[in-house]
C-alpha cells in the first residue's frame, strides 16, 4: 500500500473511533463529578441527580450562541425546577474572571460548575460550544444539542416538558 493511502486509512480509523465514544441519544450519561464555579452550589456528581430530568450545558464567555442559550436556560429552569428539572452549566473559560464578567451580564439561578481540567467535557466528548445534553430520570441521554438558536430552544423546551411528564 502507498504511504498516502495508509495515512488516509489511519485518519479515517481514528475519526470513526472517536465518534464511537461520543455521548449520543440513547446512551447512558457518563459518570462525572462537578466542581462548583465560584460560590455556586452544584451537586457533587451527575449520578446524584438520578430521578431528575437534567440538562448539562457547556458554555463559555467567548461563545456567541451562549448569549442566547444562558437566558433561555434560566427561563426554562425557572419554569420547571419545581417539577424535577435541573440545569448544570459547565463553564469552559480559562479565566474565572471572564466567566464572572459574563454572568454579571447574563445572571442565572441554576447550578454552575467549572471544568478547568476538561474531565467533564472529555467524558461528554464536547466538540462545539455550546453543547447540551438532556438526560432523563433514568440517566439516559435523550437529546444532544450542539449550538443554540430559536429552533433548538423550542425543541429543548418541548423535550423537557415531555420528559417531566414521565413519572419515575
Amino acid at each position: 500500500m502507498t504511504k498516502p493511502f495508509i495515512s488516509l486509512l489511519s485518519t479515517l480509523f481514528f475519526a470513526c473511533a472517536g465518534a464511537a465514544f461520543a455521548v449520543e441519544v440513547g446512551a447512558p450519561a457518563p459518570a462525572v463529578a462537578f466542581k462548583p464555579l465560584s460560590d455556586s452550589t452544584v451537586p457533587p456528581t451527575l449520578a446524584a441527580l438520578k430521578g431528575s430530568v437534567v440538562y448539562v450545558d457547556f458554555w463559555a464567555s467567548w461563545c456567541t450562541p451562549c448569549l442566547r442559550s444562558m437566558p433561555a436556560l434560566r427561563t426554562l429552569y425557572g419554569k420547571h425546577k419545581d417539577q424535577g428539572f435541573v440545569v448544570i452549566g459547565v463553564n469552559k473559560d480559562v479565566s474565572l474572571a471572564e466567566a464572572e464578567r459574563f454572568l454579571r451580564r447574563f445572571p442565572v439561578s441554576f447550578p454552575l460548575a467549572t471544568d478547568a481540567g476538561d474531565s467533564v467535557a472529555k467524558a461528554f466528548d464536547v466538540k462545539t460550544m455550546p453543547s447540551g445534553y438532556l438526560i432523563d430520570r433514568t440517566g439516559t441521554v435523550r437529546q444532544v444539542l450542539r449550538g443554540f438558536n430559536a429552533d433548538t430552544e423550542a425543541a429543548l423546551a418541548k423535550q423537557v416538558q415531555d420528559l417531566l411528564a414521565v413519572k419515575p
